[in-house]
């Protein structure tokens, strides 16, 4: 019985090792292709945006963007010109009082491996914000909105952004 039990045990701890080894190299492959980071110049073009709709600069914002960007919110199905979106900002911005203020956003840029020629070096950046908006009214807002990009070369190739609509 314990040569039996002896046998199992040294079958058990070499074939352990051995899954332990493949799952190493096969982690480090694909970390090796894959990244994400929280600063850079894709965070950069994010950031610009951003600051550019809080205070309203709506040159600055649209230069972020390609000349093709499409814009989709929530459940849109089809995107929109982010020249057409901008200029939906500018008739919201008519009804608040001062900036609207982002809090401490978090971004995030990821660099995905794909063999996919379409996405081909596309990168994609994230940010969760918390945009707090006072009415001329004097009614306060708070929107916690999540937004994706697709990011190449140096512009924004596309927005999804989540909020609240209510």
């Amino acid at each position: 019985m314990k040569k039996t039990f002896l046998v199992a045990f040294l079958a058990v701890s070499l074939f352990a090792c051995k899954n332990t080894n493949e799952k190493t190299v096969t982690t480090e492959s694909t970390a090796s292709k894959s990244s994400c980071v929280k600063e850079g110049p894709e965070v950069d073009l994010m950031k610009k945006a951003l600051t550019a709709y809080s205070t309203g600069d709506w040159a600055t914002m649209a230069s972020c963007f390609s000349d093709t960007a499409l814009s989709y919110h929530n459940a849109d199905t089809v995107g929109m010109k982010m020249t057409d979106r901008i200029e939906l900002f500018k008739k919201q911005r008519e009804t608040l009082d001062g900036n609207v203020d982002t809090g401490k956003p978090n971004f995030e840029v990821v660099t995905v491996d794909t063999n996919d020629e379409k996405y081909a070096g596309y990168k994609w950046g994230h940010v969760w914000v918390r945009f707090t908006s006072k009415s001329k009214t004097g009614v306060t807002k708070k929107t916690l909105t999540f937004a994706s990009f697709a990011i190449k070369d140096n512009k924004l190739q596309w927005e999804q952004v989540i909020y609240d609509s209510k």
